[in-house]
């Protein structure tokens, strides 16, 4: 007999679909007696106010309406990937369950079977953050990488399936839940290119006080993907803010400590730290600081904010010039008053100043 029902909320879209019914399948399997209730919800947002936004399956929009179905208790879990989870900790959620990590790898999928390496200079290929575009960019310079917006699903359907880039580089966990292992060219390891943070990880979602729901996956929970979750999370945390940013990040549990790898642009310089399994905010926190530190890491984070080169003068900079402009003006005026002779009659010249 079944104990309880567990509701999952999730959207229509493919990688966002795939992801809940696998880990539903993963509870028939291991935890029988639960039952599961899968809410498919409709889309929240068009695929235009999307254009400009850098995700994987669900949106800052999308994971803003999960929550407010959680808190209201309308869902009692949302599967997502670490990697779309909100820098700012949502108040009332928390992370319920952390399935076991799948590859936390990089693929470069291209329907001729063709590696990198095989790639005609000036080939377009789609890529789906700052990150690796900045790392694939130092490795292979005659290759065009191209940022894909609206999420994984939006990348496959309107780029690679209608031939418009040449190939796409995704998260290896992505292509296996979407079944699309067959045009995976290659993979690479982390020591090639650093993945971003918490890549690879599904995490489970729900309210901080329904200890029933965590209890209930409790036997579907792995503590050393949660301890690489939050690590991974607080380097990202004193990294960058909501947008996009050129990071790479990967920390591993190694017996009884945590060690984590970063880095920034082409992760050319990359830094190590290590640390308790209880200390993950400092270990993440302490491989920014290093990492921030560096002359080089802050050159890649302004590069990837002013690609096109940096800003104009500001408003105050205009301001200075515009005080300095008047200050000239009325020294001219002053030195033609002083010019003339002296008259009673004449006004103060401090009442031509502007």
């Amino acid at each position: 007999m079944k104990s309880r029902a567990l509701s999952f909320g999730t959207f229509s879209s493919p990688l966002a679909k795939s992801q809940t019914q696998a880990f539903i399948d993963h509870i028939v399997q291991e935890i029988p007696r639960l039952n599961t209730q899968l809410t498919v919800l409709p889309p929240v947002q068009t695929d235009e106010d999307k254009e400009n936004e850098v995700f994987t399956a669900i949106s800052h929009a999308e994971f803003e309406h999960l929550a407010e179905l959680l808190l209201n208790n309308q869902i009692q879990a949302v599967v997502m990937e670490a990697a779309d989870l909100p820098i700012r900790h949502h108040e009332g959620l928390d992370l319920i369950c952390t399935p076991p990590r799948h590859t936390p790898f990089d693929a470069y999928l291209n329907r001729q079977g063709n590696i990198m390496d095989e790639m005609d200079p000036g080939s377009k290929v789609g890529v789906m953050s700052m990150r690796s575009k900045a790392q694939l960019s130092h490795l292979w310079p005659d290759i065009d990488f191209q940022i894909m917006h609206g999420g994984i699903d939006q990348a496959m359907e309107t780029h690679m399936r209608h031939s418009e880039i040449d190939g796409l580089v995704l998260p290896a966990a992505a292509t296996e839940h979407l079944g699309i292992q067959g045009i995976v060219a290659e993979i690479y390891a982390p020591e090639f290119i650093l993945p971003g943070p918490g890549q690879g990880s599904l995490v489970i979602v729900g309210r901080s006080k329904d200890e029933d729901t965590r209890k209930s996956l409790e036997a579907l929970h792995c503590p050393a993907t949660q301890v690489e979750i939050e690590a991974e999370m607080a380097f990202r945390s004193h990294m960058v803010s909501d947008q996009d940013m050129p990071i790479g990040v990967l920390a591993r549990v190694e017996g009884s400590e945590i060690v984590i790898e970063g880095s920034t642009g082409a992760c050319t310089n990359r830094v190590s730290v290590n640390g308790a399994l209880n200390q993950t905010e400092e270990v993440g926190a302490g491989l920014a600081a290093q990492i921030m530190s560096s002359g080089s890491a802050l050159a890649d984070l302004l590069e990837a904010e002013f690609p096109d080169g940096l800003p104009p003068e500001d408003d105050e900079t205009e301001m200075v010039e515009e005080d300095k402009e008047i200050e000239d003006q009325n020294k001219a005026l002053d030195d033609e008053i002083a010019a003339l002779d002296d008259d009673d009659d004449l006004m103060d010249p401090d009442e031509f100043r502007f």
